[in-house]
């Protein structure tokens, strides 16, 4: 009798031990931010200190302190909780001309310079959202005096494809689609439209609850037309930036 009562409180501790491990204090903060973890620290009616999964540390003053909870705790392909769901920022970069942009018997263009002065995302889910950027770039023109370069730009936008694959890093993908302008500098030839494409890959890293550090890779197409012909414009831009985060 004593063995499985020893066996039934041994398998009761456990269970509760399990239990209390699949929770996490959960932190809701006024200005919308979310904080999981573990209470390390309680002064009443002051402040706390949470320690998160990633073993950083948070001090907040009860007045920055909506509710305190505990919740089960996230499965690893949720977006990381103490982030925001959305993002807008600023990358720059080089622009590197590829296909018959780069062919010197066409666009003849040269490796140049590119700033997105918009980049904007926000996750609907864990997975999927919106995203829109607006840049703009420029090129120089091989064997041709350094004031005449190709300027180009775009408003874009298309779905959002997020992964996280830390709980401070996230991968996304996003296909875009918009308007594009174009002309050549210290000409009189007149900006052209078209219809823009692109297909972007990004990684933020989350260095604190506002702010973000992105990079990645951005291959963009858009072909022109004026009375001197067409011009297929493809270029690849390589970037960095900032982004402040969202709720």
């Amino acid at each position: 009798m004593k063995k499985y009562l020893s066996f039934f409180i041994l398998a009761l501790f456990t269970t509760v031990s399990l239990g209390q491990n699949n929770y996490q204090d959960v932190v809701y903060l006024k200005d919308g931010s979310i904080i999981r973890g573990v209470i390390i620290e309680q002064v009443p009616n002051k402040s706390i200190k949470i320690e998160t999964n990633d073993k950083s540390i948070f001090v907040f003053q009860i007045e920055e302190i909506d509710r305190i909870t505990k919740e089960e705790r996230l499965s690893k392909n949720k977006v990381y909780d103490g982030t925001r769901k959305g993002f807008i920022g600023l990358k720059i970069g080089a622009n590197i001309p590829v296909g018959k942009f780069a062919e010197e018997d066409d666009g003849a263009a040269k490796t140049g310079f590119q700033i997105n002065l918009v980049d904007f995302g926000y996750l609907f889910s864990d997975n999927i959202g919106i995203t829109a950027t607006w840049f703009g770039a420029s090129n120089p023109i091989e064997g041709v005096e350094s004031d005449y370069l190709w300027s180009h730009g775009g408003l874009l936008a298309g779905p959002l494809f997020s992964l996280p694959v830390s709980e401070k890093i996230e991968w996304d993908v996003n296909p875009m689609i918009g308007i594009s302008w174009a002309t050549i500098t210290n000409t009189d030839l007149d900006l052209s439209y078209s219809v823009g494409l692109s297909l972007g890959s990004r990684f933020r890293f989350n260095v604190s609850r506002l702010i973000a550090l992105t990079g990645g890779v951005e291959y963009t197409t858009a072909k022109f037309n004026w009375d001197i012909g067409y011009q297929t414009m493809g270029t690849l831009a390589m970037k960095g930036g900032f982004a402040f985060r969202l709720k």
